[in-house]
């Protein structure tokens, strides 16, 4: 990350906010002048009160005389602390019917999904009041910018999230998409703004972006980012995610007894969040690995401030892709389907879902 300061050559990077999110790394590199959460303020316990993790209402404030969250602001609210609400007025500003741009794999409606209570849960810090995503408020704070997602098939995930988030609002001809071997575009013309993906799963020097599916083969080289770094260069916000270097050993039956399935199915068939306080498990929420990677952002030189989001991840065990999905490019048959135990996909999520939040949470940063 340090070499990209040298790279940019446009503006110095004057904030770096790194997110331990779900099944992943996500950094977002800021060249704008923001207010910024102190990796201190979201790491330390504090002493507020602690509430269920799930709560399934009809309203998402039912007293409002009895609620004393604080608008939103980035230096105060721990967004790390809250409860998923069930609120059924809560809608996506799209669908994978009528984004054009989410990819099969994540088109959970598409491949079969008919319950869909998984969209109406809503993330609720316990200390603020988190701002509705404003899709027009986002394309103005890109406007002239761009945003690049760099990273695996989950930052993917989140990419075709953001811009299915903002595409519905431009009209047909003031938009397009670019679709490449390792780089997607997305321009909103009017903005004079981009919404990028680049395809590096290791983000370090690597020959993965040509498809080598045998682990023996993969080279990757750790200390360079050369053939990566080229599509990053110029960007305005840059967001970092890679799943794979939090992977260790195959682990999923630990995933499965984590989440309290002792038949082993995973996710599949799940239907509403974890409702286990205080939930972490060990297959994605390494609080070792977390540990390690915040001493060494302390140590940077660019200021560096943490938002974890793992934790009210690991909660949504209903929103994965599970058996509606594909893989190989082919959609589950229908006897995969009946063998979620060996085929459900646990770690990318549905469209729209849970991604939304996360961009949610960037646009609050933002």
């Amino acid at each position: 990350m340090m070499k990209m300061k040298s790279c940019r050559g446009k503006l110095p990077l004057s904030i770096i906010t790194v997110t331990l999110c779900s099944f992943g790394f996500l950094a977002l590199l800021y060249t704008e002048r923001l207010s910024f959460l102190t990796s201190n303020s979201l790491l330390k316990a504090r002493s507020c009160a602690r509430r269920s993790a799930v709560v399934k209402a009809k309203k998402v404030v039912e007293n409002p005389d009895l609620d004393d969250r604080f608008e939103f602001d980035p230096e105060e609210c721990d967004i790390t602390r809250g409860k998923w609400v069930f609120n059924p007025s809560n809608k996506p500003l799209y669908t994978d019917k009528s984004c054009p741009y989410v990819e099969r794999q994540f088109s959970c409606e598409k491949n079969g999904q008919v319950e869909f209570d998984y969209r109406h849960w809503e993330w609720q810090p316990d200390d603020c009041y988190l701002p509705k995503f404003d899709p027009k408020v986002a394309l103005e704070k890109l406007r002239g910018k761009r945003l690049v997602f760099s990273g695996d098939s989950l930052q993917r995930n989140q990419w075709e999230s953001f811009v299915c988030m903002v595409e519905w609002t431009i009209p047909p001809g003031k938009k397009s998409m670019k679709l490449g071997k390792v780089h997607n575009v997305f321009k909103a013309k009017d903005y004079n703004a981009t919404i990028e993906f680049h395809w590096a799963p290791f983000l370090v020097q690597s020959n993965t972006a040509i498809n080598i599916k045998e682990p023996k083969k993969r080279i990757i080289k750790v200390d360079s980012v050369s053939n990566t770094s080229k599509d990053w260069e110029g960007a305005d916000i840059l967001a970092f995610n890679t799943y794979v270097w939090w992977m260790f050993g195959i682990r999923i039956k630990t995933l499965s007894e984590e989440w309290g399935r002792e038949d082993g199915l995973k996710c599949f068939n799940e239907s509403e969040p974890l409702k286990k306080k205080n939930f972490w498990g060990d297959f994605a929420a390494n609080k070792e690995m977390m540990s390690a990677a915040a001493a060494v952002m302390k140590k940077m030189k660019v200021p560096v401030s943490v938002i974890n989001i793992t934790q009210l991840s690991m909660y949504r065990v209903d929103a994965h892709s599970s058996i509606y999905t594909e893989t190989g490019g082919k959609l589950l048959t229908p006897e995969e389907k009946a063998d979620p135990k060996k085929h459900a996909d646990c770690i990318h999520w549905c469209l729209p879902g849970v991604p939304d939040t996360w961009n949610q949470l960037l646009f609050a940063h933002m």
